[in-house]
Protein backbone atom coordinates (compact mmCIF):
# COMPACT_ATOMS: atom_id res chain seq x y z
CA UNK A 1 0.00 0.00 0.00
CA UNK A 2 1.29 3.18 -1.18
CA UNK A 3 1.57 6.58 1.44
CA UNK A 4 -2.21 7.58 2.49
CA UNK A 5 -3.72 9.37 5.39
CA UNK A 6 -5.09 6.91 8.46
CA UNK A 7 -8.18 4.37 7.38
CA UNK A 8 -10.43 4.10 10.14
CA UNK A 9 -12.54 0.56 10.02
CA UNK A 10 -15.96 0.39 12.41
CA UNK A 11 -17.92 -2.68 12.95
CA UNK A 12 -21.22 -2.12 13.75
CA UNK A 13 -22.49 -2.03 17.07
CA UNK A 14 -24.61 -5.19 19.50
CA UNK A 15 -28.01 -5.69 17.52
CA UNK A 16 -30.50 -8.03 18.84
CA UNK A 17 -30.13 -11.02 16.60
CA UNK A 18 -26.12 -10.72 17.47
CA UNK A 19 -27.35 -10.92 21.17
CA UNK A 20 -29.97 -13.80 19.75
CA UNK A 21 -26.77 -15.29 17.91
CA UNK A 22 -28.39 -15.51 14.51
CA UNK A 23 -26.40 -15.17 11.39
CA UNK A 24 -27.20 -11.57 9.73
CA UNK A 25 -25.89 -11.42 6.50
CA UNK A 26 -27.86 -9.28 4.22
CA UNK A 27 -31.25 -9.36 6.72
CA UNK A 28 -30.77 -6.99 9.48
CA UNK A 29 -31.61 -6.22 13.17
CA UNK A 30 -31.82 -3.12 15.17
CA UNK A 31 -29.42 -2.08 17.83
CA UNK A 32 -29.63 -2.89 21.02
CA UNK A 33 -29.10 -0.52 24.19
CA UNK A 34 -25.68 -2.13 24.31
CA UNK A 35 -24.82 -1.55 20.58
CA UNK A 36 -26.25 2.59 20.25
CA UNK A 37 -23.61 2.73 23.57
CA UNK A 38 -21.15 0.78 21.84
CA UNK A 39 -21.52 3.34 19.13
CA UNK A 40 -21.30 6.63 21.01
CA UNK A 41 -18.26 5.23 22.71
CA UNK A 42 -16.42 4.05 19.61
CA UNK A 43 -16.98 7.62 18.04
CA UNK A 44 -15.64 9.20 21.25
CA UNK A 45 -13.03 6.83 20.44
CA UNK A 46 -12.59 8.18 17.41
CA UNK A 47 -12.67 11.76 18.05
CA UNK A 48 -9.70 11.44 20.54
CA UNK A 49 -7.77 9.76 17.98
CA UNK A 50 -8.25 12.68 15.33
CA UNK A 51 -7.01 15.15 17.71
CA UNK A 52 -3.96 13.37 18.51
CA UNK A 53 -3.46 13.07 14.74
CA UNK A 54 -3.88 16.71 14.49
CA UNK A 55 -6.93 15.80 11.68
CA UNK A 56 -10.26 18.23 12.14
CA UNK A 57 -13.23 15.77 11.75
CA UNK A 58 -14.71 18.00 8.93
CA UNK A 59 -11.88 16.47 6.92
CA UNK A 60 -12.65 12.60 7.25
CA UNK A 61 -14.30 11.10 4.39
CA UNK A 62 -17.27 8.34 5.23
CA UNK A 63 -17.68 5.17 3.84
CA UNK A 64 -20.20 2.45 4.86
CA UNK A 65 -22.29 -0.32 4.30
CA UNK A 66 -26.20 0.65 3.13
CA UNK A 67 -27.14 -2.14 6.09
CA UNK A 68 -29.58 -0.87 8.90
CA UNK A 69 -27.42 -1.77 11.73
CA UNK A 70 -24.65 0.21 10.30
CA UNK A 71 -26.76 3.01 9.41
CA UNK A 72 -27.80 3.14 13.37
CA UNK A 73 -24.17 2.96 14.28
CA UNK A 74 -22.97 5.62 11.71
CA UNK A 75 -25.38 8.47 12.89
CA UNK A 76 -24.48 7.57 16.62
CA UNK A 77 -20.50 7.27 16.20
CA UNK A 78 -20.63 10.37 13.82
CA UNK A 79 -22.74 12.65 15.94
CA UNK A 80 -20.03 11.79 18.72
CA UNK A 81 -17.37 12.32 16.84
CA UNK A 82 -18.13 15.38 14.90
CA UNK A 83 -17.86 13.66 11.20
CA UNK A 84 -20.29 14.73 8.47
CA UNK A 85 -21.72 11.79 7.90
CA UNK A 86 -24.97 13.26 5.63
CA UNK A 87 -21.94 12.91 2.83
CA UNK A 88 -21.57 9.28 3.78
CA UNK A 89 -20.91 6.81 0.34
CA UNK A 90 -22.92 4.21 0.85
CA UNK A 91 -21.10 1.27 -0.85
CA UNK A 92 -22.36 -2.42 -1.31
CA UNK A 93 -19.43 -3.97 -1.27
CA UNK A 94 -19.14 -3.42 1.99
CA UNK A 95 -22.16 -5.01 3.25
CA UNK A 96 -21.91 -8.30 5.33
CA UNK A 97 -21.03 -11.35 3.72
CA UNK A 98 -24.56 -13.31 3.17
CA UNK A 99 -25.35 -16.96 4.98
CA UNK A 100 -27.99 -16.75 2.09
CA UNK A 101 -31.22 -19.25 3.29
CA UNK A 102 -29.58 -19.18 6.69
CA UNK A 103 -29.88 -15.90 6.92
CA UNK A 104 -32.30 -14.57 10.14
CA UNK A 105 -31.67 -18.48 11.42
CA UNK A 106 -29.31 -19.46 14.43
CA UNK A 107 -26.97 -22.38 15.11
CA UNK A 108 -29.94 -24.72 16.38
CA UNK A 109 -33.00 -24.02 13.77
CA UNK A 110 -29.69 -24.22 10.91
CA UNK A 111 -28.71 -27.44 12.31
CA UNK A 112 -32.47 -28.60 12.23
CA UNK A 113 -32.68 -27.55 8.03
CA UNK A 114 -29.28 -28.86 7.19
CA UNK A 115 -28.17 -31.46 9.48
CA UNK A 116 -24.09 -31.40 9.34
CA UNK A 117 -23.88 -28.61 7.33
CA UNK A 118 -22.43 -26.37 9.65
CA UNK A 119 -19.68 -29.06 11.05
CA UNK A 120 -19.05 -28.93 7.33
CA UNK A 121 -18.72 -25.41 7.03
CA UNK A 122 -16.08 -25.56 10.34
CA UNK A 123 -14.04 -27.54 8.24
CA UNK A 124 -13.65 -25.58 5.26
CA UNK A 125 -14.68 -22.03 6.08
CA UNK A 126 -12.89 -20.27 3.58
CA UNK A 127 -14.57 -22.30 0.42
CA UNK A 128 -18.07 -23.27 2.17
CA UNK A 129 -20.62 -22.14 0.37
CA UNK A 130 -23.89 -21.60 2.33
CA UNK A 131 -27.13 -22.43 0.55
CA UNK A 132 -27.41 -19.34 -2.45
CA UNK A 133 -25.05 -17.11 -0.06
CA UNK A 134 -21.55 -16.14 -0.06
CA UNK A 135 -18.02 -17.58 0.88
CA UNK A 136 -14.77 -15.96 1.36
CA UNK A 137 -13.50 -16.04 -2.03
CA UNK A 138 -16.71 -14.24 -3.21
CA UNK A 139 -16.31 -11.89 -0.47
CA UNK A 140 -12.38 -10.99 -1.34
CA UNK A 141 -13.53 -10.30 -4.48
CA UNK A 142 -15.82 -7.65 -3.59
CA UNK A 143 -13.62 -6.43 -0.23
CA UNK A 144 -10.90 -5.88 -2.70
CA UNK A 145 -12.26 -3.30 -5.24
CA UNK A 146 -13.68 -1.23 -2.02
CA UNK A 147 -10.66 -1.68 -0.57
CA UNK A 148 -8.63 -0.70 -3.52
CA UNK A 149 -11.20 2.54 -3.32
CA UNK A 150 -11.12 3.39 -0.24
CA UNK A 151 -7.27 3.50 0.05
CA UNK A 152 -7.42 5.56 -3.70
CA UNK A 153 -9.40 8.18 -1.56
CA UNK A 154 -7.20 8.25 1.85
CA UNK A 155 -4.22 9.52 -0.32
CA UNK A 156 -6.16 12.69 0.33
CA UNK A 157 -7.77 12.37 3.22
CA UNK A 158 -8.23 10.05 6.63
CA UNK A 159 -11.68 7.94 5.71
CA UNK A 160 -13.65 6.26 7.96
CA UNK A 161 -15.10 2.84 6.89
CA UNK A 162 -18.20 1.66 8.45
CA UNK A 163 -19.01 -2.30 7.99
CA UNK A 164 -19.50 -5.51 9.67
CA UNK A 165 -17.59 -8.25 11.37
CA UNK A 166 -17.06 -10.65 8.33
CA UNK A 167 -16.13 -8.41 5.84
CA UNK A 168 -14.35 -5.74 8.10
CA UNK A 169 -11.95 -8.69 8.78
CA UNK A 170 -11.58 -9.35 4.95
CA UNK A 171 -10.33 -5.42 4.73
CA UNK A 172 -8.28 -6.29 7.23
CA UNK A 173 -6.68 -9.33 6.30
CA UNK A 174 -6.60 -7.89 2.25
CA UNK A 175 -5.12 -4.44 4.12
CA UNK A 176 -1.92 -6.31 5.31
CA UNK A 177 -2.02 -9.41 2.70
CA UNK A 178 -2.33 -12.02 6.00
CA UNK A 179 -2.85 -15.57 4.69
CA UNK A 180 -6.83 -17.43 4.77
CA UNK A 181 -6.21 -18.78 7.73
CA UNK A 182 -4.71 -15.32 10.13
CA UNK A 183 -7.98 -13.62 8.48
CA UNK A 184 -10.36 -16.55 9.90
CA UNK A 185 -8.82 -15.89 13.17
CA UNK A 186 -9.13 -11.99 13.50
CA UNK A 187 -11.11 -10.31 15.98
CA UNK A 188 -14.85 -8.73 15.52
CA UNK A 189 -14.98 -6.24 18.18
CA UNK A 190 -17.93 -3.92 18.63
CA UNK A 191 -16.66 -2.15 20.83
CA UNK A 192 -13.30 -1.44 19.12
CA UNK A 193 -12.07 -0.14 15.67
CA UNK A 194 -8.80 -0.17 13.77
CA UNK A 195 -6.68 2.34 12.46
CA UNK A 196 -5.19 0.73 8.96
CA UNK A 197 -2.16 2.55 8.30
CA UNK A 198 1.69 2.31 6.99
CA UNK A 199 1.15 -1.06 6.19
CA UNK A 200 0.06 -1.92 10.04
CA UNK A 201 -3.24 -2.47 11.69
CA UNK A 202 -3.88 -0.98 15.14
CA UNK A 203 -6.90 -1.75 17.52
CA UNK A 204 -7.97 1.00 19.16
CA UNK A 205 -10.59 0.60 22.26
Amino acid sequence: MGAHHPIFLFRHGETVWNAEKRAQGHLDSPLTATGREQARIMGEGLARELKRLGYAPSEVIVRSSPLGRVRETLVIAAQAAGLAHETADFDHRLREMSWGDWDGLNGQEIEARWPGEMAVRRQAKWHYLPPNGENYIMAVERAQTALDDIVAVAADRPVAVFAHGGIGRVLRGLFVRAPQDEILDMDQPQDAFFRLHGGAIERLS
